[in-house]
């Protein structure tokens, strides 16, 4: 489902007015029948919802619906209607909206289809249906949307098939596909999550994503939002508004389509958006403390568990609990895979844990309780694994506690007693942890109304299979880490100096990008501008013993792929000549070529290099790239990426996701090098690259040499518009 590229007048969509929209205490349906399963599912999803809004009937033909009387227009309604919910085709939306209008109502969902999905004259179609929403100041989910779910006020205009009521909880969500979020609602039912708002987007002619978001943000019940995108639009107004969600301590959480060259292909067919790299996207959201899952179950799962979990662990020491000595195994080998740790249990606790345990049980971390404990004497019967979780959350080596349940009942037994006391037993003892309690079933199967229950009443939530589990702890415990680091690092102040260099549109020369390098007081090696054999060896004679020289040229970017550099020339006679053989291999490599000169250079000894570059993508604007490498950048591939503007502490951040770090911090005995002066040349290089506003397409200094004496860019290639 897509939206239009011409955002609509924000005053519809304010927050204000969203609240509005999801709150009515009346709804209209327009065109609905007894026959059509779309009507059929509204008039149950509104049935369990619970909230009862005052429903009227809109129908030019038929005098009564659901044992209800109709009107033929909305214009005939003897009472002032909050939300219409049109079920009619695209034909026919405009006429019911211009009704809607002259009977007061302001918000409407569209459900009807064929609109930017169908092509050219379904845009056509759909800019016309916002221009006319916007003229009648309504606002409009839709159209090809599925409805929503508010379950905190129990409303569910919903037209697809219910089978339960919405259970109220925390998490609202956000889809850009009905599908996908009619698949992810059937999932939170599934598994006892409960929502707050539900909503499918359609195509967005008027509503769209961000303007969900920004009422989520400050919405009461709303503890954690989910997202489904299949593109990312207006980042300028995206980023912001996750830093906002950030700090009022509501995670976000993503699942956005389109990763691999495939689904980016499939995204860009469907939204029509331009596709933007994937990696750029990973480092958007990591900037900006949004949660990036890799599937839907990650989604409702991670967000669920953020949404439940009010104490939040302040580590990644994880102590285990279950009665399974395959599942110690498994949960070990998932935990390593989320980076989390499983210290031992110190002394005082193992002493009281074997009170509770069969002689040959081994009191490790994961603890397999045996099926064969003690379970203390209590007023009400529980097992004994529940008085050793009780225990083992005491320890003082650990973050929070994970347990792996066994099957909940089905459905509820003959004798409900027992199971009925060990949940309160365990609600009791997750209440008076000294640390979080994560509970996880053995296998991602359904929560029945039965189970369902029996965690409801006890405050308890289970997340589904020990993989999903763990899976959606990590996220958890990487979203606290960044929004920690997010939130203690403050505004970013950017310098954006005036290029004061002006360059040529399209590719600089070398000489041309040492200028703009220089004017932002970014280290650059020496260099001489020469176009004779004779004056290349004068200036070598000045620079020292050994140089470099180079052919200068904005038709030859790649220097080193057609001889165009010859290095580790000594004397007269190798300098002579290496000029004669850069300048003849470009003639000969790159005929017609316009050549400024040859750049000679002194040859510096060998030092760990850098690519410092920027680049412009399409969806975020600049992007810095840091990677190690020099000419063998591509070869490695160890890289790190930010979208600008970046913080001092985030480039350091940068340096130490490089798999090489260690040749600048003074691994196997290299000296370490100044990561101080390190980092402001990278900061002043993306400055510089920066300042070159809308006409930058690429800026790159490779290499960035950082020797001894600090970094020093030795080479650039910078790449404008061509005007």
């Amino acid at each position: 489902m897509t939206d239009t590229d011409v955002m609509p007048t924000r005053s519809l969509v304010s927050p204000g007015r969203i609240r509005d929209f999801f709150s009515p205490r009346s709804v209209a349906i327009v065109g609905a029948s007894e026959t059509s399963s779309w009507g059929i599912n509204l008039m149950r999803s509104l049935e369990l919802g619970g909230g009862a809004p005052q429903l009227e009937f809109v129908h030019p033909k038929y005098p009564e619906l659901f044992g209800r009387r109709t009107v033929p227009t909305l214009r005939e309604l003897d009472k002032p209607v909050d939300l219409a919910f049109v079920m009619v085709g695209p034909n026919r939306v405009g006429q019911i909206l211009e009704d809607a209008a002259a009977a007061g109502i302001r918000n409407a969902v569209t459900l009807a289809a064929g609109y930017t999905e169908a092509g050219e004259e379904g845009r056509e179609l759909q800019d016309a249906l916002r221009r006319q929403a916007e003229d009648l100041d309504i606002t409009l989910m839709g159209p090809n949307t599925i409805g929503f779910i508010n379950a905190t006020l129990g409303i569910a205009p919903w037209a697809v098939a219910s089978h339960r009521a919405p259970i109220p909880g925390a998490v609202s969500a956000v889809f850009e596909s009905g599908s996908m979020c009619r698949a992810a609602y059937e999932y939170t039912q599934a598994h006892a999550i409960g929502i707050s708002h539900w909503v499918s987007l359609g195509n967005s002619a008027v509503m769209n994503t961000l303007d969900v978001l920004e009422y989520l943000i400050d919405e009461p019940s709303t503890r954690s939002i989910a997202l489904f995108l299949e593109t990312v639009r207006d980042p300028e107004r995206f980023i912001p508004l996750a830093h906002r969600a950030l700090a009022a301590d509501k995670p976000v959480v993503v699942y956005k389509a389109g990763r691999s060259e495939e689904g980016m292909r499939a995204a860009m067919a469907h939204t029509g958006a331009m596709a933007t790299n994937d990696a750029v996207v990973d480092s958007a959201f990591r900037q900006a403390g949004i949660v990036r899952v890799e599937s839907l179950e990650e989604l409702v799962a991670t967000a669920g568990l953020l949404g439940h979990t009010r104490r939040r662990p302040v580590g990644r020491r994880m102590g285990v609990v279950t009665s399974s000595g395959g599942g110690c195994n498994v949960i070990a080998d998932l935990a390593h895979r989320e980076g989390l740790s499983l210290p031992p249990w110190s002394e005082p606790i193992v002493a009281d844990l074997q009170v509770h345990l069969p002689p040959f049980a081994h009191t490790l971390n994961p603890l397999d309780t045996t099926g064969f404990g003690h379970a203390r004497a209590r007023p009400r019967p529980t097992k004994a694994e529940d008085d050793l979780m009780e225990i083992a959350v005491r320890e003082p080596g650990i973050d929070f506690m994970f347990t792996m349940m066994t099957p909940l009942p089905s459905e509820r037994p003959a004798d409900p007693a027992f199971i009925e006391s060990r949940m309160a037993i365990i609600g009791d003892i997750v209440k008076a942890s000294p640390v979080p309690v994560f509970l996880a079933s053995n296998t991602n199967l359904d929560v029945t109304d039965y189970a369902r229950k029996l965690l409801h009443d006890n405050d308890l939530h289970l997340l589904p299979g020990v993989d999903l589990a763990l899976r959606s702890i990590g996220y958890m415990l990487t979203w606290c880490d960044r929004r920690t680091s997010i939130l203690d690092r403050g505004p970013i102040s950017e310098r954006i100096d005036p290029p004061g260099v002006v360059g040529p549109a399209g590719t600089w020369d070398e000489w041309e990008g040492r200028q703009l390098l220089q004017h932002g007081r970014i280290p650059v090696v020496p260099a001489r501008l020469v176009t004779t054999a004779e004056d290349a060896v004068a200036a070598a004679a000045e620079l020292g013993d050994t140089v470099v020289l180079k052919v200068c040229s904005a038709d030859i970017p790649h220097k080193s792929d057609v001889g165009g550099v010859a290095l580790g020339l000594s004397g007269a006679a190798e300098v002579a000549d290496g000029y004669r053989r850069v300048t003849a291999n470009a003639a000969v490599r790159v005929p017609g070529a316009s050549v400024r000169g040859v750049l000679v250079s002194p040859m510096r000894p060998a030092a760990p290099e850098l690519l410092v570059g920027v680049t412009v993508d399409p969806t975020f604007g600049p992007v810095l790239t840091v990677a190690f490498g020099g000419i063998w950048v591509e070869t490695l591939k160890d890289s790190s990426l930010r979208v600008l503007p970046v913080s001092r502490p985030e480039i350091r951040d940068m340096l130490f996701e490089l798999k090489g770090i260690t040749m600048l911090t003074g691994g196997r005995g290299a000296a370490a090098a100044d990561l101080d002066a390190v980092i402001d040349a990278i900061n002043d290089i993306a400055a510089a690259a920066v300042s070159l506003g809308p006409d930058l397409v690429a800026f790159e200094v490779n290499p960035l040499r950082v020797g001894a004496a600090g970094p020093e860019a030795l080479d650039v290639l910078i790449v404008t518009e061509e005007r």
